[in-house]
């Protein structure tokens, strides 16, 4: 979910698949050349998980990557479980798609007749909610619920402005599939929980998957998830994960989401519309003249993804538990490679330098990003970049005098000085995975004018 919403806000600066392509193709066994791509990425910290790949009837081949556990260096396993994210929201539109079928939901059918609570939802249908054209908010903002059951997010929508009539513009929407995981649990009168295990992961043999409502990281058998951090290890604790019943809990391991990649294949999952699109956080691309379905998704410290190339008879799927700047064009990278297409090396970031009080010097607030307003703010170890709407935190890495590495997007990010010395703005240039830089920059919004005196000085 967290990834999803973040990878939603990069398109203003995110890069094009297109940018992977290079001159001379690698002819190597596909999962020769996917392991030599990444295990680069291992020796610097930036990548730790595991990537199952299998073409046709072959046995999948898993690659693991990195550690389960970085400070104790306990090696990360092929059967390693993952949260999810927002791959949950496959069996959540799964199940809303079930009920349809059996004419116990309808697509047109107002929240408010299973919703009671939620009267002024009541145009606020449930097929707009699936196609997240509901008009609801993207997250519930961070500490605004004390738990995850359903009476609690009920009470705070209800809060809430109510959207009109839809379909709105299309809108990405968390708390559009937890309101869906409300409505589910009531019109049958269970726990969602219980049925998705039920309907989906006990008949799809996923066995070793979990639907959980509290942090999926407390699991046996997750690997402890990364961000990046201060020296020595360069890698810290992530946020704090917010409950998302129904847009998020799903806790599986990598062989069962090729499973799961089988089951919508396949349309024993049928998220399907009938204009070739997907429900459930799926979509259709195109690459190189081929159809891929695929599904990412994350919550802090930890993503995973599937894709689906029909064409090619080959399906891959991941789960990482370190939060860098690979994450977000792994599946660009992976489709890339399955297809055949050259792929240049991952594009390097700057190693860490020592933290100076020069670099605290930027602590404060700023505007131009597009992310919304940002702020700079001193935590234990160095400097956060926060994103002050969601209150979204990401360690700034120091690289040198007054500059740092934003690693979640490996961008460099400068101190710019005014007469007085003060930082005045920051210039930003992103060159994520492939190196396709995107530049902008963030001016200081806290400080006060300089005096007449320094504004003659630096006109003279």
């Amino acid at each position: 979910m967290f990834r999803t919403a973040l990878a939603v806000l990069v398109l203003t600066i995110g890069l094009t698949t297109g940018s992977l392509a290079q001159p001379v193709a690698d002819a190597r066994p596909l999962e020769d050349r996917v392991r030599d791509w990444f295990e680069p990425l291992v020796e610097t910290r930036d990548f730790s998980g595991v990537i199952m790949i299998r073409q046709g009837d072959n046995l999948p081949a898993a690659l693991t990557f990195g550690y389960a556990d970085w400070v104790t260096g306990e090696p990360m396993r092929a059967d390693a479980r993952f949260p999810t994210g927002s791959i949950t929201k496959s069996l959540t539109a799964a199940m809303a798609h079930q009920l349809i079928d059996e004419d116990r939901l309808a697509p047109d059918t107002a929240v408010s007749r299973f919703v009671p609570e939620l009267a002024g939802y009541d145009r606020v249908r449930i097929g707009d909610i699936l196609g997240h054209t509901a008009g609801l908010p993207r997250d519930v903002p961070p500490g605004a619920l004390a738990d995850s059951t359903s009476d609690t997010l009920v009470a705070w929508l209800a809060d809430q402005p109510a959207p009109g009539a839809g379909p709105h513009a299309y809108a990405y929407s968390n708390v559009g599939y937890g309101l869906l995981a409300v409505i589910i649990e009531r019109a049958v009168n269970a726990r969602f929980e219980t049925l998705l295990t039920t309907e989906f992961l006990i008949p799809l043999d996923l066995q070793r998957s979990r639907i959980v409502r509290q942090d999926g990281s407390t699991l046996a058998g997750v690997p402890t998830g990364y961000s990046a951090g201060p020296l020595p290890l360069d890698l810290r604790a992530p946020m704090a994960n917010t409950p998302a019943l129904g847009a998020s809990g799903l806790v599986a391991p990598v062989e069962d989401l090729l499973r799961l990649a089988d089951a919508v294949a396949s349309r024993r999952i049928d998220l399907f519309e009938p204009d070739g699109r997907m429900t459930g956080s799926w979509s259709v691309e195109q690459l190189n003249g081929e159809t891929i379905y695929t599904i990412q998704g994350s919550v802090p410290g930890y993503s995973a993804g599937i894709s689906v190339l029909p064409g090619r008879d080959i399906t891959i799927a991941y789960g990482t538990s370190l939060e860098s700047y690979p994450n977000w064009e792994i599946r660009d990278v992976l489709h890339a490679l399955a297809l055949g297409l050259p792929v240049a090396p991952a594009a390097s970031r700057p190693a860490t330098d020592r933290l100076t009080s020069g670099h605290l010097e930027a602590v404060g607030t700023y505007s131009g990003s597009p992310f919304g307003p940002v702020a700079l703010r001193q935590t234990e170890g160095g400097l956060d970049l926060v994103l002050t709407e969601r209150d979204w935190r990401f360690y700034l890495t120091p690289t040198g005098i007054d500059t740092f590495n934003w690693r979640l997007f490996n961008t460099d990010m400068t101190l710019e000085r005014d007469a007085a010395g003060r930082v005045a703005a920051i210039t930003a240039n992103q060159a994520g995975l492939t190196g396709d830089g995107r530049a902008y920059r963030l001016e200081r919004t806290d400080l006060p004018p300089l005096p007449p005196a320094a504004t003659e000085t630096t006109e003279n």
